[in-house]
């Protein structure tokens, strides 16, 4: 038989309608309610990662302020929250607040979180230009990656840095090893599109750039400018025929 100590009983009654604790203050009151019943039962990590997962049902709701109010309660019960680092990095890129971001992901990378060394990546891509620190840190990643999406995510950024960089070999051949994981993500395709242009190979280029926009999203920055950038390519060469 299965018992249910009370600090159970009060999660079973507070996480079904977590959509309704809106504000941060009924957050705060939820914290100290919930050490106070027994946070030394269940454990401060445990308690982080209900917060955590409330910052996340706070963003899928559009309430930014709580999801920021739910990872810093999550990190004030556990500093060294990798998840909870993570989370708040990818709030402060999607504010374009890129200092905090870098800063966030930069301490979930110190902690092995591979996805950090990913989005850290990214950030010196797109961002500061910075190829070479793009490169070392996504291969440390990849020394820490288990999961295929991080995975995924480690090469596709490798093969932008290496295009940016003009080493197209090398390019493809972490982009193909990314496709091989994934291949139905837009990055790839819109990044192996420019690639093989570098090498001069443009008719090879032209289903790379309608993969690309079938799957590419305008909401995603820099998708949206190789969206642009796969329309103009695929008008070209309808001109030409």
């Amino acid at each position: 038989m299965l018992t249910t100590t009370p600090l159970a009983k009060f999660f079973n009654v507070i996480k079904q309608p977590v959509k309704k604790h809106q504000n941060s203050k009924l957050a705060a009151f939820l914290l100290m309610v919930t050490v106070g019943l027994g946070g030394w039962q269940l454990g401060l990590p445990e308690l982080a990662s209900f917060f955590n997962n409330m910052g996340f049902e706070n963003y899928k709701a559009n309430r930014l302020a709580d999801t920021q109010q739910s990872y810093q309660l999550a990190l004030s019960l556990d500093p060294k929250s990798r998840t909870a680092l993570y989370n708040l990095g990818w709030l402060c890129e999607e504010v374009q607040d890129l200092g905090c971001a870098r800063g966030k992901y930069r301490e979930a990378a110190k902690l092995g979180l591979p996805a950090a060394y990913s989005n850290l990546a990214r950030l010196y891509i797109l961002h500061d230009k910075n190829y070479s620190a793009a490169v070392h840190l996504l291969w440390q990643g990849l020394k820490l990656a288990k999961d295929d999406r991080v995975k995924y995510s480690l090469l596709k950024n490798l093969g932008w840095a290496r295009l940016q960089q003009r080493r197209y070999s090398e390019a493809l051949e972490h982009l193909d090893a990314a496709i091989k994981l994934d291949s139905d993500t837009a990055a790839t395709h819109c990044l192996k599109a420019q690639v093989l242009e570098g090498m001069k190979k443009t008719k090879e280029a032209q289903p790379q750039w309608k993969s690309c926009l079938k799957y590419a999203d305008s909401q995603e920055l820099d998708e949206d400018i190789w969206i642009g950038m796969a329309r103009q390519r695929l008008k070209e060469e309808k001109t030409k025929k």
